[in-house]
């Protein structure tokens, strides 16, 4: 007689794996990493575009204000012209040049004030001091001495009295720019008129023309043109 067995069999009959092996995932491709470094690079070149724009920004709002400051500047150079001109015009000394000054008798309209002409047959302004820097020009025209007008301006000017020709103002051959009165009557009470009448009728005196010229900070060059009588 066979004996029975105290032991019975329970659980699943799956099969177990016989292999010590693991599966791992699939290696990553590389195509994160080169989107990543696409990605980087645009982000540099728009730091850099950036950068340099805000650098171009500060360098044209500095240049504007040193331009301001320029021209602002150029009444230091009018105002030392109209100091300068209270002792002489009207009288015989404003009927010639005084180079040393920086004062011509006549208007001289071609005269180039700027240098920026290209025309070979006027005559340029030696703002420079450097005999119009060599140009060949049919005269060089001596400004006044140069004067400091603070914050790194130097400024200079040059005046003509508004005649075709040197010598008397009031001379038949002679042509002048003048401040006169071609009436002798006064308008009336309470009205106004925009004639030849005027209240007070001052003597002919001939207009004057200044021309200021600043050389400031980063080479920043300005102009200023101011027409005056006594």
């Amino acid at each position: 007689m066979k004996p029975h067995s105290r032991f019975t069999h329970c659980g699943s009959d799956a099969a177990l794996p016989m292999s010590g092996k693991h599966e791992f995932p699939n290696q990553q491709s590389g195509v994160v990493l080169f989107i990543v470094l696409i990605v980087l690079v645009a982000m540099t070149l728009a730091g850099i575009a950036l950068v340099r724009s805000v650098d171009t920004g500060n360098m044209v709002a500095g240049n504007l204000a040193f331009k301001q400051g320029a021209t602002l500047a150029g009444d230091a150079g009018t105002e030392a012209a109209i100091t300068w001109l209270q002792n002489v015009a009207g009288t015989a000394s404003s009927y010639n040049d005084q180079a040393a000054s920086g004062y011509y008798a006549t208007s001289q309209d071609t005269l180039d004030m700027t240098g920026s002409s290209n025309d070979p047959a006027r005559a340029r302004v030696d703002w420079d001091f450097n005999s119009c820097s060599g140009v060949s020009t049919p005269a060089c025209i001596t400004p006044a001495p140069a004067i400091s007008a603070g914050a790194g301006n130097t400024v200079t000017f040059i005046i003509h009295r508004l005649c075709q020709i040197a010598g008397d103002p009031n001379s038949a051959s002679n042509s002048c720019a003048n401040y006169k009165s071609t009436s002798s009557t006064s308008p009336k009470r309470g009205s106004l008129s925009y004639g030849d009448d005027k209240r007070f009728e001052p003597l002919p005196v001939e207009y004057y023309r200044i021309t200021s010229r600043t050389m400031g900070p980063r080479n920043t060059v300005s102009f200023v043109e101011t027409i005056i009588h006594f």
